[in-house]
């Protein structure tokens, strides 16, 4: 990703898009996970775990997932949406951990609660360059909720009616996973992406119903690139269409319809965001032991970014300009 300085300004200020609603949230009201195709071999197929689940999959399941019968003997495979192989072998004992996970919950969990994007840190187990990943996007996090501002929603525009969820606001959180968790092995393989996994320790960023946007290797991913992928979110949609936008689709177990009607509309007065406490929560999903939430400290704004200056330098080039032409005119 590439640091554009006017893309700051313009997440400050405001959008001049048709479509008001920040891409997070039409994500979320309206792109309906891509399905990942599951060929279950002739071999397993015989499996009575693996022929329950069969019969009881209806098009009412939750999983955004396709089984199919495959006439071939031995281990059946699981596909990302776009046809890439993702997972293959003996289906039985590896249903459970292909079809849900810890993290997966979690992530499912933040999204309903608000969150913008879910933020994975994926620990290489070497504890300082963890550590270290941590620190600088929970610190670039912190000081994104407290200058960067969602669009404006116009109750005007039937192309920026929100649907049933949580209140608009900004904020992002940090979830850490251990790469050799074996709960999370399909997961990270998914989350990774057709390409594979970046050079741990690695980020990817979760939105939507499960859209991961990218996949990044820590090292070298500082504020900039924090900035464009977090702002990118915040951002008013600009694309209606799910697959001219970047990224993938997990396998996960929600029924996102019915738990957003669960949540209902937001109020009139909840369309508008609110300033609220920044708080970045962090959470380590343990293969053994529950995860912790550690304080959240108020962190103040770090004024000395290059992101200021920018929306500043963007607002007083607007002001010259409208100031120069009303001159010409009288």
């Amino acid at each position: 990703m590439t640091f554009r300085p006017l893309l700051i300004a313009v997440a400050l200020v405001g959008s001049a898009h048709a479509c008001s609603i920040p891409v997070f949230r039409y994500a979320l009201d309206r792109w309906t996970a891509d399905a990942y195709r599951l060929e279950v071999s002739a071999t397993d197929a015989k499996d009575e775990r693996v022929a329950k689940f069969l019969r009881n999959f209806t098009d009412s399941t939750p999983l955004n997932l396709t089984p199919a019968r495959v006439p071939e003997e031995g281990g059946s495979r699981l596909v990302f949406p776009h046809g890439e192989a993702m997972w293959s072998g003996a289906l039985g004992d590896s249903l459970a951990l292909l079809t849900d996970s810890p993290t997966r919950g979690e992530i499912v969990r933040r999204t309903l609660a608000g969150e913008n994007g879910v933020w994975v840190l994926v620990e290489s187990g070497q504890r300082e360059a963890d550590d270290a990943a941590a620190k600088t996007l929970e610190k670039r996090l912190r000081y994104l909720e407290q200058v960067a501002q969602i669009p404006a929603i116009d109750p005007t525009d039937p192309t920026s009616k929100l649907g049933p969820g949580p209140a608009l606001r900004v904020g992002f959180s940090v979830l850490r996973v251990r790469a050799a968790d074996a709960a999370e092995q399909p997961f990270l393989k998914m989350l990774a992406g057709p390409k594979g996994a970046p050079a741990s320790p690695w980020l990817a960023l979760v939105f939507g119903r499960g859209r991961v946007l990218g996949a990044w290797p820590a090292e070298g991913f500082g504020d900039e690139q924090i900035d464009e992928a977090c702002l990118f979110l915040l951002g008013a949609c600009s694309c209606e269409v799910k697959r001219m936008n970047p990224g993938w689709d997990l396998l996960l177990d929600a029924d996102w319809d019915e738990k957003l009607r669960a949540i209902g509309y937001p109020v009139a007065a909840e369309t508008t965001p609110k300033a609220v406490e920044p708080v970045v929560e962090t959470m380590t999903i343990a293969p053994s032991a529950p995860a912790v939430l550690p304080p959240a400290d108020a962190i103040w704004p770090n004024f000395t970014s290059p992101a200021v200056p920018a929306a500043l330098a963007f607002l007083a080039l607007g002001g010259g300009l409208a100031g120069w032409f009303l001159l010409r005119k009288s």
